[in-house]
């Protein structure tokens, strides 16, 4: 999940549903793996079934706890009915108040606090309802609140970092894929897609984009206005452009999309869309509105290698200039 943002409440459903059977998972291992103590056997399903709550809500931890429910009546061997169903009614009651609980508890350590305890609670409920040994208590019931307590706490603090790595992780590949003005894709990303196309070689389109006498717009107005025009034309260009192509600054005053089908979309009729939008569009100051333009080059991928597509656009884009501007160009041998 490492392209992926960290697990809230409100992630796709799929994501959420997932994240609980991961959990359950872990819980089945804790439970095989059960700590033999003094004659009882003492796991940590509590803890995934916290991750659950705290971090996937609802459907994370009703998948969890189907899913260990499920493993508890396959591993139940016949001998001990009214265990099997101490066990679940338990387990069943711990996910029901839990449920109750995320409803109106918000902070994380509180509700990790809160489910910690409510498990905890309802084992010694289940273990003082049993027939233990009079020294139960100093045998069992102690130990086994102090192991939870310490893997709770431990836990808790290794899902936190883990989150904060999630974060970092995806901050970080958001900076190495996106244009820091204009928050389009860079250059690098532009062409991970473009060598994807190639390898289908599948039909595709390139549309270049340069924004006509912009030198003039900076010297004029300085820098901070020639940035405010950019990211005014790209978000045009992002409005225009259908969800599947994919826009990027290509560099400077120049901006790229690539169209994946061309058989969906035109990339000449899409290129002189955006050139009529852009002209319709001024860029609006405080005192008054400027007037920008845009020239594009248009080429198609007809099995040729990438490296010489771009050269084509450009060419195009070069003719597209020097017949005045502000208009487009397809590319033609």
């Amino acid at each position: 999940m490492r392209n992926r943002l960290p697990i809230q409440r409100d992630s796709k459903f799929s994501t959420r549903f997932y994240f609980g059977l991961a959990n359950g998972m872990t819980g089945i291992l804790l439970i095989h793996n059960s700590i033999s103590l003094n004659g009882a056997f003492i796991d940590l399903r509590l803890l995934p079934l916290a991750l659950s709550a705290l971090y996937g809500g609802p459907v994370s931890i009703v998948t969890t706890g189907l899913l260990l429910i499920v493993y508890r009546i396959i591993l139940d061997t016949g001998d001990s009915m009214i265990a099997l169903q101490n066990s679940i009614i338990t387990l069943v009651s711990f996910i029901v108040l839990v449920l109750l609980c995320t409803r109106f508890i918000k902070q994380k350590a509180a509700l990790f606090t809160v489910i910690v305890t409510i498990g905890s609670l309802l084992v010694l409920v289940r273990m003082l309802s049993s027939e233990a040994e009079n020294n139960a208590w100093q045998s069992i019931y102690v130990p086994y609140f102090l192991i939870t307590i310490f893997a709770s706490l431990l836990f808790y603090r290794l899902s936190g970092m883990l989150q904060e790595h999630f974060v970092l992780y995806s901050y970080q590949s958001y900076l190495a894929s996106t244009d820091q003005l204009t928050r389009l894709a860079n250059r690098h990303v532009i062409m991970d897609k473009v060598a994807v196309l190639e390898q289908e070689q599948a039909p595709w389109g390139v549309i270049l984009f340069d924004l006509d006498y912009f030198k003039a717009v900076n010297d004029q107005y300085g820098h901070a206005v020639g940035d405010a025009v950019l990211r005014h034309f790209s978000v045009l260009l992002t409005q225009e452009c259908p969800d599947d192509v994919t826009v990027g600054r290509y560099g400077g005053e120049e901006f790229i999309a690539i169209l994946p089908n061309t058989f969906k979309v035109s990339p000449a009729q899409l290129a002189q869309q955006i050139v009529s939008t852009v002209t319709k569009t001024p860029f609006v100051m405080q005192d008054h509105a400027l007037s920008i333009t845009v020239s594009a080059g248009v080429a198609f991928a007809r099995r040729q290698s990438a490296s010489i597509v771009f050269k084509q656009a450009d060419a195009a884009l070069y003719e597209a200039k020097k017949n005045g501007r502000n208009q487009s160009h397809l590319y033609s041998n």
